[in-house]
């Protein structure tokens, strides 16, 4: 029933190119309340809706693969190409003004890596171009989106990169891969509305020296709502638990915090 339940729901363009795993997961959850079928596949489309309603459009997804195709004919114009992807998106197109003082910010703190893990990553691997790293370093990326993926192996490859971009759905799959640093960028908030307590599980299950997290300031819509507030007195102590919080700075409408765990 549940693989039949699966199918239904990635019968929609909108759900077809997710991971099964984070489907299936957001089933298991909802049979719990809905054991009707016309119900229960409402509610993983709402609960997918509200959770992950920041997937890439399919007009997005196809301007994504035509930019990568037009990019892996030409490598001279990487940066401009880069930018654009980053446009496609509304977190990667606000920090594009910022990234070049982020990725400072960040790597002042941390040293420069030899391998970085991305989780949840969307478009943010497209601005390693803003990173000024010399030379191919190791960069994993887990996102659900299996288009995404693709792309950013192809961009990994274009820059000379391993190419290490994996489909996994963070908060259900293994986290197999050990880094320098870790970016998590707005997804623990995320976490938190599919389970509470999932944010602290998911941090201890990251086998890196550095994890930086950030969190919204501003909704979808543009307001503040005592967003900065909200979310330092909810997932601080949650840090704190398992990590020490080392640097906490905020750039743009983002809210960034450098952790590292207990006993390092």
């Amino acid at each position: 029933m549940l693989e039949e339940i699966v199918e239904k729901v990635r019968a929609s363009s909108k759900y077809r190119e997710i991971s099964e795993r984070t489907i299936l997961e957001i089933v298991k959850i909802e049979l719990q309340k809905y054991k009707n079928e016309k119900r229960l596949i409402k509610a993983v489309k709402n609960r997918l809706h509200q959770i992950y309603g920041a997937f890439l459009s399919k007009e997005e997804r196809q301007k994504l693969r035509e930019l990568i195709s037009i990019l892996e004919k030409d490598h001279s114009n990487i940066m401009d190409i880069a930018k654009m992807i980053l446009q496609l998106h509304q977190s990667t197109r606000e920090r594009l003004d910022i990234y070049g003082e982020l990725y400072r910010e960040i790597f002042d703190t941390t040293g420069r890596p030899s391998s970085i893990l991305d989780l949840a990553c969307g478009l943010n691997p497209f601005s390693i171009p803003w990173m000024n790293i010399e030379g191919p370093i190791e960069y994993h990326a887990y996102d659900i989106d299996s288009i995404v993926i693709e792309s950013i192996n192809k961009f990994l490859a274009i820059l000379g990169y391993p190419q290490l971009a994996r489909i996994k759905d963070i908060l259900f799959d293994e986290i197999e891969d050990c880094v320098d640093v870790c970016l998590i960028f707005k997804f623990l908030p995320t976490a938190e509305r599919i389970k509470k307590g999932l944010s602290i599980k998911l941090l201890e299950a990251i086998n890196s020296k550095f994890i930086v997290v950030s969190f919204p300031l501003k909704s979808i819509s543009g307001k503040e709502r005592g967003m900065l507030d909200n979310y330092s007195r909810l997932f601080e102590p949650i840090f704190q638990k398992s990590h020490k919080i080392i640097k906490k700075f905020t750039l743009g409408n983002e809210m960034f915090y450098i952790l590292i765990k207990r006993g390092e």
